[in-house]
């Protein structure tokens, strides 16, 4: 016999059931995503590189030019304020006289304010290992077997002039004799606010920056570099300052 005591009870638990199972719809809630593009640029003292033409003075005096612009950035990292951190595990090829190698691509992140921007100039050991860049252009980035094999972080190269005679410098950073010359940098002020459906976030190499801080260098000492760690980590101290972040742009 169905009673009021049996039809109460039916009641209950229809609601107890309602309310789980909007529970568990609420649980299986996605948080909001944005996607991300990442953009690099390339200035010397606060303006767009000009390639090929010697007109720039670094803080030794050196008069330079800027021919060849290649590197890897590998790890691009955006951590929220308690740690977590979302990282893109993926090795980025750049070619600064290359427009299609400047961009990314969108990846998707979860949206809310970050507190920094993080990446590895480089490769790390994960990632530096022979034959990982079957293809052009990236494996003509080759580190020669003899000096520890893998790929070189960086070719920049170009021309410097002295009074009598111009010179070539170049600045070949890799994994010198298995050192792991990579650098690990977190970008000052990179704070940054991801809502909508997509973002551009810009950073920019700071061209200028390689040759001073802490180490002034003379472009003359920057050739046949790759066999000297010395060097190398001259370099790696002065490119914990190259890279700034510029800003994120939101598409209309």
């Amino acid at each position: 016999m169905f009673t009021l005591k049996n039809k109460l009870t039916a009641l209950t638990l229809l609601s107890i059931f309602i309310l789980s199972f909007s529970a568990c719809e609420d649980d299986d809630t996605q948080p909001a995503e944005t996607m991300v593009n990442y953009k690099f640029e390339h200035y010397v003292d606060g303006a767009p590189a000009n390639f090929n033409e010697i007109m720039y003075t670094n803080a030794y005096g050196n008069e330079y030019s800027v021919e060849t612009l290649k590197y890897f950035l590998s790890k691009i990292k955006l951590t929220f304020a308690d740690g977590t951190a979302f990282t893109v595990d993926q090795a980025f090829y750049i070619d600064a006289f290359d427009e299609s190698t400047t961009t990314t691509g969108y990846t998707s992140l979860i949206s809310g304010e970050y507190a920094s921007i993080s990446m590895i100039f480089g490769l790390d050991e994960e990632m530096n290992v022979p034959g990982a860049f079957p293809n052009a252009p990236e494996n003509n980035m080759e580190w020669p077997a003899a000096m520890g094999s893998g790929y070189h972080y960086m070719k920049l190269e170009g021309k410097v002039d002295n009074d009598t005679t111009t010179n070539n410098y170049q600045a070949h950073t890799g994994p010198t004799m298995n050192n792991q010359n990579y650098i690990e940098i977190t970008l000052p002020d990179s704070e940054v606010t991801l809502s909508g459906n997509a973002v551009t976030i810009t950073i920019r190499m700071n061209i200028e920056q390689w040759w001073e801080t802490p180490n002034t260098l003379d472009l003359n000492t920057v050739t046949g570099i790759m066999g000297n760690q010395e060097m190398q980590l001259k370099l790696r101290a002065n490119g914990q300052d190259v890279f700034s972040f510029e800003g994120v742009e939101f598409p209309l």
